[in-house]
């Protein structure tokens, strides 16, 4: 493997733990490499929804399996690695940097997508006893320095995350994830109100704030009224879910849809009221801008969205929706009625929405600037020598 020639347009690109089909990783990312003549090897976790062969890519698929599984995946993804004749490795989960010290073994550019801060998110993990998740994030923190000196580059999900990273030296760049282009959907009117939510559904993410105001609305009177939930919920949230909705008389209130391809998310998105991004205040979400809300700008769709203060901010420069406290049910509603009882304001505010969407927040020059940083790499590494000298 030492000896092979490495593919100048050859792009290998891993995770442990996403799917295929991450609207970042596949929709954005890789379509952007594609079009721009690269070829792709993707690694990833399966879907119900099978890959259609494309030119070009070929790909890995392995079942997510449970979290004590993941090192034969790691494993796996290793000796991907090692048969591989790619110049670029373009990986995605925190876990797999500590591959690096033997992958650094071989030519080629590893580049690191950051997509959440992860000693940070590890102080808020449900799954990680509350007297272990700090000492364990100052562990992570740590081991992640080091690993991180042995990338080419990084690329940084939010501008955000940066603060906390001083020591990333190398080459980086600021990635936002922001929807890719694409035409407005006419918005079709419905008779029943709908609010929408999209993205991973549990608890810190707002599930039972949204359960919550579903019912106080429909208590008060808002009987034509449907939650419409879009992406993945765990069999006991699912469970609980069903107890609340029986206990409430919300049966026929509430829509669970999973994860569905991104192509009909649109349509669900142009008969929707109002979008919903009621996430609780987590120091992780608090210092990240949620994609959905640009999704929902894109859509025209006026949205309700936590009073963070950088989304407060977004949504009065944007004007195109309301931020809440996510922890008042009294206000929420409060907003919640506001607006379904005002379609000029919705209106007007969906209208903001796009044009603000096609103004400044889409895919289009972020997708310039990842291969602005492939192309600054490669140039990086041809001026420097191959051998790399592990820090451990």
């Amino acid at each position: 493997m030492k000896n092979k020639t490495l593919n100048e347009k050859k792009v290998f690109v891993y995770s442990s733990v996403h799917v295929w089909n991450d609207t970042r990783i596949y929709y954005k990312e890789i379509e952007t490499l594609l079009k721009a003549g690269y070829q792709v090897e993707q690694t990833a976790v399966e879907t119900t929804q099978q890959p259609e062969p494309r030119q070009n890519l070929t790909q890995n698929l392995f079942q997510k399996g449970s979290r004590l599984k993941r090192v034969t995946r790691w494993f796996t993804i290793y000796k991907a690695i090692r048969n591989s004749d790619a110049k670029y490795y373009h990986f995605h989960d925190p876990e797999l940097l500590i591959l690096l010290p033997i992958l650094r073994k071989r030519k080629g550019i590893f580049i690191y997508d950051m997509h959440e801060n992860f000693p940070k998110a590890l102080e808020t993990k449900a799954w990680i006893p509350k007297g272990l998740r700090k000492p364990l994030a100052k562990i992570v923190k740590r081991v992640e320095q080091k690993c991180l000196s042995l990338c080419d580059s990084v690329v940084f999900a939010e501008s955000s995350y940066k603060k906390d990273y001083p020591y990333v030296t190398q080459k980086s760049e600021d990635i936002l994830n922001y929807p890719t282009y694409q035409e407005v959907m006419p918005a079709e009117e419905n008779e029943e109100n709908t609010l929408l939510y999209v993205g991973g559904i549990e608890e810190n993410r707002g599930l039972w704030i949204m359960l919550e105001a579903l019912n106080s609305l429909k208590q008060s009177g808002c009987a034509e009224l449907k939650l419409k939930l879009i992406g993945p919920i765990s069999e006991v949230d699912n469970e609980k879910i069903d107890a609340f909705v029986t206990e409430h008389s919300l049966t026929s209130n509430v829509e669970r849809l999973g994860r569905i391809p991104n192509a009909e998310i649109s349509g669900h998105m142009a008969t929707a009221t109002i979008g919903l991004c009621l996430l609780k205040p987590i120091p992780n979400y608090m210092e990240s801008m949620a994609t959905k809300m640009f999704e929902y700008m894109s859509a025209q769709l006026p949205m309700i969205v936590s009073d963070f203060p950088m989304w407060s901010d977004l949504m009065k420069e944007t004007q195109s929706g309301l931020s809440v406290n996510p922890l008042d049910a009294k206000e929420i509603t409060g907003v919640m009625e506001l607006l379904l009882e005002n379609k000029v304001l919705r209106q007007k505010m969906g209208t903001n929405g796009r044009y603000h969407y096609k103004k400044a927040y889409n895919w289009t020059t972020e997708g310039q600037k990842l291969l602005a940083l492939y192309a600054a790499a490669n140039s990086e590494v041809l001026n420097e020598s191959p051998i790399y000298q592990s820090t451990f």
